[in-house]
């Protein structure tokens, strides 16, 4: 009768962890005779297979006598004496009630042996029992929460998923084969948690980026924050990227060039300023009324270099350009400048430049001081063989315009 019941009705629910090395399985069990929880003692003998039929039996066969059984519940320490490395194992049980001295029923089919996860306990670290190696330590409870669990002396890696590092400067690393998105994920689980990774130096923390999914300033808008020295650097959401204090890692040369089309005569005297017809001049012959046109040059640049690209085939007069700044006291500024003087006059465009800079007035201040390029001739010819073309100024900055 016991055998009908046993291989109709039985089932075995059961977990294993530990797997790894040659040690105990601890193993649970639910057990159910005619349909109900079995109560009382059953003797076990269990043994593991490479396969869910025949096969080759792995390790000893563990037989264990008179396993109290209370509510279809139980729990045993089974040691197979194996290295449980093998590519597939089974599990296999026999059993038969505890007062009987039959022989031992098999329950089929054999139950394939998965690893369950081994959970780290907040005040031991469980884990560390079943990790193989000795850069492996149970740490015990942490000083701020929870449990504790070490690994390495400073100089050991911890590689997860690849054979090895893949530089000498990789001392923790993650890798994954797939063609979908993978890699290492840092979460919180409380809504307004902030996960984050820090940087630290001698025990100094001296950089953190962090996700807060709450804004600052309690949208909902993501935001992630790139802290330096406990001052936010870059901060960045769905909305855009903001930085208090962006800068270049070494200064940028740049440039602003005013073409020639955009001069005007600064008195109302007739002028040409056409940028296909070549060119700025005065129209009238003696005229000494200066050509101007305004530049927008970055906050906090540096000014470092005027170049002035003209046309000066006059032998009587010379031409002249001036990167000029009126300041709002009412004073007018000259910055750098060009001229032909002693320069022998020829047909064509020229290029003159100057890197003499008036110091004091080099650094761009756009509150107190606006900018304009001045173009004067004492005596313009009234056509185009004393010309201006463009105009470029040049100009370090230690961040984006």
């Amino acid at each position: 009768m016991m055998k009908s019941i046993v291989l109709g009705c039985l089932g075995i629910i059961f977990s294993m962890a530990g797997i790894a090395g040659a040690q105990p399985i601890s193993y649970q069990g639910h057990l159910l005779d005619g349909g109900m929880p079995a109560e009382g003692l059953y003797d076990l003998e269990c043994r593991v297979f490479d396969a869910a039929v025949d096969g080759n039996q792995l390790g000893q066969t563990v037989v264990i006598d008179d396993l109290l059984v209370s509510g279809g519940l139980f729990s045993a320490e089974l040691d197979f004496e194996y290295e449980f490395d093998a590519a597939s194992m089974f599990f296999e049980i026999s059993l038969r009630p505890g007062a009987s001295v039959d022989l031992h029923d098999v329950l089929l089919p054999r139950q394939q042996i998965l690893p369950a996860p081994t959970a780290i306990n907040a005040t031991f670290s469980v884990l560390a029992q079943n990790l193989t190696g000795t850069n492996w330590s149970d740490g015990g409870v942490s000083a701020f929460e929870g449990g504790l669990l070490l690994f390495g002396e400073g100089d050991d890696r911890a590689i997860i998923n690849r054979p090895d590092a893949l530089t000498a400067d990789e001392f923790f690393g993650v890798h994954v084969t797939s063609t979908l998105t993978g890699g290492m994920m840092v979460s919180n689980e409380d809504a307004l948690g902030v996960p984050s990774v820090s940087y630290a130096v001698a025990g100094a923390v001296g950089a953190t980026h962090s996700y807060a999914a709450i804004g600052e300033k309690g949208s909902e808008v993501g935001t992630w924050v790139l802290d330096v020295g406990g001052s936010v650097a870059l901060e960045a959401t769905s909305a855009g990227v903001a930085s208090p204090q962006f800068r270049y890692p070494t200064s940028k040369t740049q440039a602003v060039t005013v073409a020639g089309d955009v001069f005007h005569s600064a008195l109302g005297t007739p002028f040409i300023a056409s940028f296909f017809g070549g060119g700025a001049y005065l129209t009238t012959p003696g005229s000494n009324d200066p050509l101007v046109a305004p530049i927008l040059l970055p906050h906090g640049a540096t000014i470092t270099r005027l170049v002035g690209r003209l046309e000066d085939n006059v032998p009587a007069a010379d031409i002249s350009i001036t990167l000029t700044g009126a300041q709002s006291d009412g004073n007018l500024v000259a910055i750098a400048a060009v001229d032909t003087g002693g320069v022998t006059p020829a047909a064509g465009i020229q290029s003159l430049a100057s890197i003499e800079i008036t110091k004091g007035s080099d650094v761009v201040d756009n509150f107190t001081t606006g900018y304009y390029i001045r173009v004067f001739s004492t005596s313009w010819p009234g056509d185009s063989t004393m010309r201006v073309w463009s105009v470029t100024v040049e100009y370090t900055i230690d961040g984006p315009n």
